[in-house]
């Protein structure tokens, strides 16, 4: 098997995810920090507002519309969240950790729990950082930010995360860095 680094579609729908010891580490921080956001117990105002209000938009404009959306919905948003945040954390504790690489296998609904808890976190720090638009990205992370340079590894990371999930889909959603065997 050629060596990646990266994220691989499996047939039957997994991943096998290859990361470096410090990348493993890196998301192990992640549950922690994330799971006050998802559930109230914390919340942090950014310049565009409350996080929470960004992690969980309004469903309508209409303040009557909204309270029955929200009403109807309950808590369940924040349940499946809190889930999947929960389902990445179990599988950061599993796989087969080698001198160099980290590696696990993950089947499709552990891969698409990946996928939720890396894009709230990449939403977090996006909003921590002020970026409101891709265009203030253009130009990569700071290096000198660790928050900046998290926020782009994590958009990484979910990129080849939907790349290998696209992978049966045809076309070359596929084609990747991690698709190519590199």
């Amino acid at each position: 098997m050629a060596r990646f680094h990266g994220v691989r579609r499996l047939d039957g729908g997994g991943v096998r995810v290859r990361l470096s010891h410090r990348e493993r580490e890196a998301l192990r921080s992640l549950p922690d920090q994330l799971r006050p956001l998802l559930t109230g117990e914390q919340d942090v105002d950014t310049p565009q507002g409350p996080l929470r209000d960004r992690l969980f938009p309004r469903g309508y404009d209409d303040p009557l519309a909204e309270m029955e959306y929200r009403e109807l919905v309950g808590s369940s948003l924040v349940d499946e969240r809190v889930a999947a945040l929960d389902e990445f954390a179990r599988t950061l504790e599993s796989g087969d950790d080698k001198r160099l690489w980290w590696t696990l296998e993950l089947d499709a609904d552990e891969a698409a729990a990946w996928l939720s808890a890396v894009n709230d976190a990449r939403l977090t720090l996006g909003m921590l950082l002020g970026i409101e638009s891709e265009g203030q990205w253009e130009g990569g992370p700071d290096p000198e930010d660790p928050t900046s340079v998290m926020m782009f590894y994590l958009g990484w990371l979910e990129e080849e995360l939907v790349h290998a999930l696209m992978g049966g889909l045809g076309g070359d959603a596929g084609a990747g860095p991690a698709a190519a065997g590199q």
